[in-house]
């Protein structure tokens, strides 16, 4: 029982977003039009890790999103359609910390990250069919 409890509460800390990121809802375009065009990050079923080919596309957007002085960067990650909402929510969360920490790390300033999720937000035309498109389960960069 104390192992799940600390399985549980280790889950936890890591899903945490990191020092001074912002978790919620990507600014529009009041006062704040993209400062550069955005990227993907494409991700595998079921899968939160980036994939080290997606590196170097989120290094480069650290350095365009700091090179165009951009205020912040939002971190959107999404789903296909297969399988559990729930399960498919946390995935997009998952998703876009695992970007935020690749961005952060590439130099980016924590406290101008925004992280935020849209599970299922477009979706392949297969609704669901075990056909699901990878672009469907990515994140994107959007520099602000």
């Amino acid at each position: 029982m104390i192992r799940v409890g600390l399985l549980a509460a280790a889950g936890l800390l890591l899903a945490a977003p990191a020092f001074a990121q912002t978790v919620g809802p990507c600014p529009g375009n009041v006062g704040s039009a993209a400062v550069s065009k955005p990227s993907w990050v494409l991700f595998d079923l079921g899968s939160a890790v980036v994939k080290p080919e997606y590196k170097a596309t989120i290094a480069e957007a650290a350095r365009t999103a700091k090179d165009r002085q951009a205020t912040k960067v939002c971190i959107v990650g999404q789903t296909d359609k297969l399988g559990d909402k729930n399960y498919n929510a946390r995935l997009a969360q998952q998703r876009s910390q695992a970007v935020a920490n690749e961005l952060i790390k590439a130099g980016y300033p924590a406290k101008n990250v925004i992280i935020a999720s849209n599970p299922e937000a477009f979706g392949n035309m297969s609704f669901g069919g075990s056909d699901a498109s990878e672009k469907d389960r990515r994140v994107t960069i959007l520099p602000r």
